[in-house]
Formats: C-alpha cells, structure tokens, sequence
C-alpha cells in the first residue's frame, strides 16, 4: 500500500502538488469514471499518484475527488492520500483545492496542477517543472500542432500561430489565489493569469496521452507495457 508523502518532510511545505480526478469520463463509455479503469493491472489514477509519491521537489500532494468518491474514503483508503472534495466543473475543483491550501498551509509557494486522465506523467517531470518556478510564473506543458488547422470563417489557418496546451502545469502559489475564478469559462488556468506574467512553454514532454476515449486506454496500455519497470 502506498505511504502518505510526508507533509512534514518540509515543517512550512512550500511545493504542494494536486491530482484533478472529478471527471466522470463519459466519452469513454461504461459505468466507471476513467480515472478508475484498469491500466496495466492499476488505476489510470495510480500513475499519478506514483509520480508524485516519488517526486524529490514536492512536499505534499492532494486528491481532488468526485463528492461521492471522497465521501466513500476509497481513495484515502487505498493510496494512503489526501482527498479534497472537488466541484462540478474543473475550475471550481481547482478553486476548492486553492482554498484548501491556503487555508491548511499557508506557506505553499508553489502549486503544480496534473489531471488524473493522464497517466504517463513521470517524477522527473513534475522535479522539472517545480524547479523551472524558481525562473518563471508559470509552467504549461504545450505541444506542436502537427496536423493541418483549419478556422469556421477563414479558408486558411497558419497553425504554426497556434499551440495545445495541457496539463500539467505549475504555477506561483499566490499568483493563482490572487487571480484564479471558479466561474470563469476559460478552461486553461494559465489564461486567467496576468498577460505579462513569465510563462514556460514546456514542448518537451512528448506523447502527453490523456484518455478520453476507448481506444486510449489501448494506446496507453502498448505504451506503459513498453516502459521499463519503476
């Protein structure tokens, strides 16, 4: 069974890590959230609490969970983690782990943001970014559009003026509680920031698979079955 990170490894944590897991996956089909299907013999959701259980630069990391699921404890039972009760859309849960965080451990400096979808998340990644916070604002994962873009209106689209952003991503601790909005529309979290903050667009972290539909977990399966073992 895994352990609790040792909140107190750092007496004021300063680097708090968060798990977005309140998704309910239906694109995938079937009566269980994503998060919780089988991959490889775990949880899509085990992969990231991995990473961040063996993460050097973290202090402490929290579930953020569906209401039910972290009312059944299940979660905190079987990982040994901490679960916040998440909202109904994925900027109220992250709000609500904002709020957590500050009142719990008002130190926090730093907060990196991943989503349980995506289960090719590493240690090394997360040391990465949180270490890159000490030069930016923000850390966005980003990747190239490699195929062709097209625009509703515009017969043609320059897609090199374009770029995927997706999690994780970290991030100043006050910097989000000072402007982070449960209710904005916006669904990338860099965007509610400041426009002239310092931001890394980190393009280095290829092959970001987050599942979504059934044919992800098969990917995702080829792929992890090809990694060597943790």
């Amino acid at each position: 069974m895994w352990q609790m990170k040792e909140t107190t490894k750092s007496v004021t944590p300063a680097n708090i890590g968060v798990i977005l897991a309140g998704g309910t996956g239906t694109r995938v089909g079937g009566s269980i959230p994503k998060q919780y299907i089988e991959l490889c013999g775990k949880e899509v959701i085990a992969y990231s609490i991995d990473a961040f259980h063996n993460s050097e630069r973290t202090d402490a990391f929290f579930i953020v969970a569906h209401e039910v699921e972290s009312q059944k404890r299940r979660l905190s039972e079987k990982y040994g983690c901490q679960c916040i009760t998440g909202g109904q859309t994925r900027n109220e849960s992250i709000y609500n782990a904002l709020h957590y965080i500050k009142l719990v451990y008002a130190s926090c400096q730093n907060i990196l943001i991943h989503e349980a979808a995506r289960p090719l998340i590493t240690s090394e990644i997360i040391d990465t970014y949180i270490g890159l916070l000490n030069e930016y604002d923000a850390v966005i994962t980003t990747q190239h559009i490699s195929d062709s873009l097209g625009q509703v209106g515009h017969h043609i689209t320059d897609r090199n003026d374009y770029y995927l952003i997706q999690a994780p991503e970290a991030f100043k601790f006050d910097l989000m509680v000072r402007n982070f909005k449960k209710d904005s529309p916006l669904t990338a979290t860099v965007q509610q920031l400041p426009f002239n903050i310092k931001v890394k667009k980190y393009y280095e972290f290829i092959g970001n698979l987050k599942i979504t539909y059934p044919i992800d977990i098969k990917t995702a399966e080829l792929i992890i079955g090809d990694l060597p073992p943790q």
